[in-house]
């Protein structure tokens, strides 16, 4: 799966930015979305050996 093919993006380290999550199909009275982690790997591959955390918590 490969979501976006924007260019690249620099992003400093400590910077804040924003991530919008969004869960298709479900009742949001009924469901909560909660996300520990958020990654990027330069490749589209989720288990590539380089990975940068995005959101951990």
């Amino acid at each position: 799966m490969v979501p976006y093919q924007d260019a690249d993006v620099n992003v400093e380290v400590n910077q804040q930015i924003f991530v919008e999550i969004r869960v298709e199909g479900v009742d949001s009275r009924q469901f909560a979305t909660v996300v520990d982690t958020c990654w990027a790997t330069p490749e589209n591959d989720p288990h590539h050996s380089v990975r940068w955390d995005l959101i951990s918590g």
